[in-house]
Order: C-alpha cells, then sequence, then structure tokens
C-alpha cells in the first residue's frame, strides 16, 4: 500500500499543476442542524450523519452545478463526467484509500450517511474492491478529527481536485461586521489547472460554503419529516 500511495502522490505532484483555494467558513450554523438531525438519521440509517457527510452533500450540489468542476483531463483533453461520483479519504493503519460515492447530487443526506459509513467500514475492513475506488473528479479529505487546523492535500490522479477540511473549532470570526467567536471550518481546494482556471473553481467552492452555511439546503424534499 505505501509502494501505491508513493507512485500516486509522485506521479501527481509531477505531472499535476495544483494550485489551491482557501476559505474559512463559519460552521456553526452547519454543527447546530446536524445535531438537531443525529437521533433521526441514526434511526434510519444505523449510521451518525458526520461533517463529512454534509460536506459530502455540498460538494455534490456545487459539481451538479459547475459541471466544469465536474472534470478530468485524460489523453490529452478535458473530459467532463455525466455522472457526480465523490471519493472519501479513509486512513487506514498502514495507509489510506479513496472509495467513491456514486450520484451523490442525487442522494438525500440519509442516503449519503448509509452509503459513506458502509464505504468507510468495507475499506477498514479490507473489502473494498479496485473498481469501489475508481471514477470521479474530486475527493475530500477530512482531518477534522484531529487537531490539524488546515492543509493543502495531494490530488488523486486522474482526478483533477481534492477539498480538504480541518478541524471545527472555536475561533474568532467577524459577524455582522463585528468580531465574535464562532465555530468555523477551514478549508482548502487543489485544482488542476489543466482542467480549470481559478475563476470556476471559486465558483464552486463559494457555492459550498453557501451551503454549508445554510444548512437546511443539503437535506432534499421529504428527506426528514420537518426538514423540506
Amino acid at each position: 500500500m505505501r509502494r501505491a500511495i508513493a507512485e500516486k502522490t509522485a506521479l501527481s505532484f509531477s505531472t499535476v499543476p495544483h494550485f489551491y483555494l482557501r476559505t474559512e467558513v463559519d460552521a456553526t450554523p452547519l454543527i447546530e442542524f446536524r445535531q438537531q438531525l443525529v437521533s433521526v438519521v441514526e434511526r434510519e440509517t444505523g449510521a451518525k450523519p458526520t461533517l463529512t457527510d454534509f460536506l459530502l452533500r455540498a460538494m455534490g450540489r456545487a459539481l451538479a452545478e459547475f459541471p466544469t468542476v465536474n472534470s478530468i483531463w485524460q489523453n490529452d483533453c478535458i473530459v467532463t463526467l455525466p455522472t457526480v461520483d465523490i471519493g472519501v479519504v479513509v486512513g487506514l493503519p498502514d495507509g489510506l484509500l479513496i472509495p467513491i460515492l456514486r450520484n451523490v447530487d442525487q442522494l438525500t443526506l440519509a442516503q449519503v450517511v448509509k452509503r459513506r459509513s458502509d464505504l468507510v467500514a468495507a475499506a477498514r475492513a479490507g473489502q473494498i474492491s479496485a473498481e469501489a475506488t475508481e471514477g470521479g473528479a474530486m475527493s475530500l479529505s477530512n482531518l477534522g478529527a484531529s487537531a490539524v487546523d488546515e492543509f493543502s492535500p495531494v490530488i488523486a490522479c486522474p482526478q483533477s481536485s481534492m477539498l480538504a477540511a480541518g478541524s471545527a473549532a472555536p475561533r474568532p470570526f467577524v459577524v455582522g461586521g463585528k468580531l465574535a467567536v464562532r465555530t468555523t471550518l477551514r478549508l482548502c481546494l487543489a485544482v488542476d489547472h489543466r482542467v480549470m482556471d481559478g475563476a470556476p473553481a471559486a465558483a464552486a467552492l463559494g457555492r459550498m460554503v453557501d451551503l454549508i452555511q445554510q444548512p437546511a439546503l443539503l437535506v432534499r424534499d421529504g428527506a426528514f419529516v420537518g426538514f423540506e
């Protein structure tokens, strides 16, 4: 596994022209919203919703709205993918795997929670097939459970971007022109400059930020009673 990771990361850094977009998001509404849904989602899926699940929903919506970002560099040209599939970096004792959630933009939050939970469990049990790690234009690497504030990810070729999320923690943040203490989340989007420039990548990241700060928009109609 370490040999495969070494080969892929070296290939990515040597052949993919990375650039990075960074932002800090007020995640206070998202954390409060998640807390309201924990028991409902857990009863339906058997798994607790995590911030990863909400980030995946935001990414799925953004990629569906900005097809340029849902594209990869393949055979010296840009290929826009027909479906919105997103990878989730799963840390293992000896390395990592990136299983892919399919059609994320079409899933309810509950379905994202269930599929993400199943994929992570399968990856940690060594039961992920090679096919389950192929596809998609973007992946999510979330180190929110650690003390890491933010980090710059390495794109997983042949994908064209990787979103990195650090820990959600209380930090100084300006709200309505006044300094306050809010729970914020620092995001870093690594982008393949061959596929897109800064403007479309920034637009997609901005859409993710909007959805994170208005988390009710991440719940599809009818997904949960009282949260339409």
